[in-house]
């Protein structure tokens, strides 16, 4: 009898660190954490104007956002990029035109995220679905554009992707709801 209580006495702790790995390992797992997708410069496309351009030139800026503008000019193609970069030469703004009118249009904070993705029309205005994101990533809001203005509902998130509300639009742009769900 005093070897079977021995032999209980023995295994009562390894039991209790067995749980005890178990609960840790398995139990106080919580979410999977988020982790919101990076949306950064295309540079493949950016090296791709750059060598197909025909004149590049610069300017600079005394302004608060930007210190400089590259111009890459394409005569093939009619194309005009106009790349802006910050006083630490970060690129901050990228706009390609065509014959007069815009053709793409990007922002981007300092740390290389992605501000908003607009599509745009034949005449350079917002149009069709758009994200406007944080500076970590994730979404902030994302709807519909029409001829430059807002339309139907955005829905609006915090930067952890958390839904805050929907704000609804008219076809002239104007808010007419705004609702948290």
């Amino acid at each position: 009898m005093y070897s079977y209580r021995l032999k209980k006495i023995k295994l009562f702790p390894f039991l209790i660190l067995c749980i005890i790995f178990s609960f840790v390992l398995f139990g106080c797992r919580s979410k999977e954490q988020h982790i919101p997708k990076r949306i950064s410069l295309n540079t493949v496309m950016l090296d791709s104007i750059k060598r197909s351009a025909d004149s590049i030139y610069a300017k600079e800026y005394f302004t608060r956002d930007f210190a400089e503008a590259i111009y890459f000019k394409n005569t093939k193609d009619t194309t005009l990029t106009q790349v802006m970069k910050d006083k630490d030469s970060i690129v901050r703004q990228v706009i390609i035109t065509k014959n007069k009118k815009r053709l793409f249009y990007a922002q981007y904070y300092g740390n290389g995220q992605l501000i908003a993705k607009y599509n745009l029309d034949d005449f350079g205005q917002y149009d069709g679905y758009s994200e406007e994101y944080y500076q970590n990533g994730e979404v902030r809001s994302s709807g519909f554009y029409s001829n430059g203005f807002y339309i139907g509902k955005w829905k609006n998130t915090d930067s952890l992707g958390n839904y805050i509300s929907t704000d609804e639009y008219n076809n002239d742009g104007r808010k007419i709801r705004s609702s948290v769900e």
